[in-house]
């Protein structure tokens, strides 16, 4: 370790902004894990129950592309948590992966499948047309994964905890929710994106479905802090959650 002054706190500073560093990582492939694993799982979903293909290329694409990339470039520049420095010292043997992201990753993931398979499952067999019903898919999709960068900002830590310090996210967020309305409702990008004007019924609807991933997030964050996803450190016999 080399100090550039004569300062012993600097070691203290210099502490933090590792943590820090290391938990925007964190958050950072959280998020972008966990986004892809949903994308897949509705692709595939959707080809077990022999239903059409639930996103267009180009929707795709912009998913990719613009609704995941912004607000994980965020959340790679988050301010640290409060408690940062409170933590114990973590494990050399201890990666990133560990049992409480892990559980975090699979279960926004498996939401994200679950309610856009049964979104466009729902859709189509009460008569919709797949267009209408993959662009609903869609804009459902985007949503979850927006409200998904403030989920994915701690793995512990309740995403109503300070839900607006990180002024890019913020930033980022509203700027994809104001192309989402302009691929939903101008006429140009609708024909590129294969949209349609959502009634108000429409969005009540997405609206309520996006949202219920908050709720599923914040109880394994909360069976997290109880301990459930605890591993044992082997080289130091006790337990880390």
């Amino acid at each position: 370790m080399t100090l550039t002054d004569d300062n012993f706190a600097s070691i203290v500073a210099a502490v933090e902004e590792g943590r820090g560093v290391y938990d925007n990582i964190k958050k950072y492939l959280m998020y972008l894990l966990s986004s892809n694993a949903g994308e897949i799982g509705l692709m595939v979903g959707t080809a077990v129950l022999g239903l059409p293909l639930p996103l267009t290329a180009v929707q795709i694409l912009y998913v990719n592309l613009a609704t995941d990339g912004l607000p994980a470039l965020a959340l790679a520049v988050d301010p640290p948590q409060r408690d940062l420095m409170d933590r114990p010292p973590r494990s050399r043997r201890s990666g990133i992966f560990t049992r409480p992201v892990v559980a975090l990753m699979l279960a926004g993931g498996g939401w994200l499948t679950l309610v856009n398979t049964g979104l466009f499952l729902w859709l189509i067999r009460s008569g919709r047309a797949v267009e209408d019903a993959m662009s609903m898919v869609f804009v459902c999709l985007v949503l979850i994964q927006l409200l998904n960068a403030y989920n994915f900002r701690s793995d512990r830590h309740s995403a109503l905890v300070r839900p607006l310090a990180n002024r890019w996210l913020n930033s980022a967020v509203l700027w994809e929710a104001a192309l989402l309305l302009a691929i939903v409702y101008v006429p140009v990008l609708q024909g590129v994106f294969g949209t349609y004007a959502l009634s108000a019924s429409d969005w009540m609807v997405l609206l309520a479905l996006s949202l219920s991933v908050v709720p599923v997030l914040e109880s394994v964050k909360y069976l997290v802090r109880r301990g459930w996803f605890a591993e044992v450190d082997p080289a130091e016999g006790r337990v880390r959650s």
